[in-house]
């Protein structure tokens, strides 16, 4: 299993918010949109690969259905609670690798078949960042590659790391209707503070639209900058939302 859609899934095990569903192999060289079963369905409702698909709990297969009803109980909880963080393993795969590791482009890393267009982000906040470099994607030779993560540091020396799926003939996201609090323009969003043993914290922001699934990571907690105060959660979603109206690159792997 692709380690991008691991990542979703594991997320819809404690947020049951988003999660990714594939098609099947034969469809991944099919022009048009494909659709295929929700995991655990052999029937509809059909999800639409290449593109961001909302269905309501009671839409879904039993054993998801579940596990959503599960996450509303758990959020609640932790609302009453008063609880700020959701728990993180300190060897997560996601926390951004070490910088001596990035690469400068795609063209240093491997010898992988690169056909994602990322955002062209020129136009964004980022672009007056400072460009640490990319993540490992481990691609074999002549693989095709539809996915990036592009790190960046802060003027306050904030790391940030932007992760872009291309779903297109490759993937679908699916968000669970009754869970959905945030937006990203006019997509849906999770929004998501984390915290490991050792203290650290990320803030991420996962979306999608027709097209792209975005992992938006600041490691801070934007709701209690530690600097800078302007570095909130308005600022990042405003941040997202600067990436999610940004062009395609023209160029495959343009950065």
């Amino acid at each position: 299993m692709d380690p991008r859609t691991f990542r979703l899934l594991r997320q819809a095990s404690s947020a049951a918010a988003l999660l990714a569903a594939l098609p099947a192999a034969a469809a991944t060289a099919a022009s048009a949109p494909a659709r295929t079963p929700l995991p655990g369905a052999s029937g509809p409702p059909w999800v639409e690969t290449g593109k961001i698909n909302v269905f309501g709990i009671d839409q879904l297969p039993p054993a998801m259905q579940q596990e959503a009803h599960r996450a509303m109980h758990r959020a609640a909880a932790r609302d009453r609670s008063g609880l700020e963080f959701d728990e993180v393993d300190e060897d997560d795969w996601q926390w951004p690798d070490p910088v001596a590791t990035l690469s400068p482009d795609f063209a240093s890393m491997n010898q992988g078949r690169v056909l994602i267009h990322p955002r062209d982000l020129r136009g964004t906040e980022l672009a007056s960042y400072r460009f640490l470099g990319l993540r490992d994607n481990t691609a074999r030779p002549g693989e095709p590659v539809l996915t990036i993560g592009r790190d960046f540091e802060r003027p306050d020396g904030i790391v940030i790391e932007l992760g872009e799926n291309q779903l297109d003939g490759h993937g679908a996201a699916v968000m669970v209707r009754e869970l959905i609090r945030d937006w990203v323009g006019p997509w849906p969003a999770v929004f998501s503070v984390e915290r490991a043993p050792s203290g650290r914290v990320r803030s991420v922001i996962d979306w999608a639209d027709n097209g792209t699934d975005f992992t938006l990571m600041v490691l801070d907690d934007v709701r209690h900058p530690r600097g800078d105060a302007r570095y909130d959660k308005a600022w990042m979603f405003r941040l997202a939302r600067s990436i999610e109206d940004a062009p395609r690159a023209r160029e495959p792997g343009g950065v």
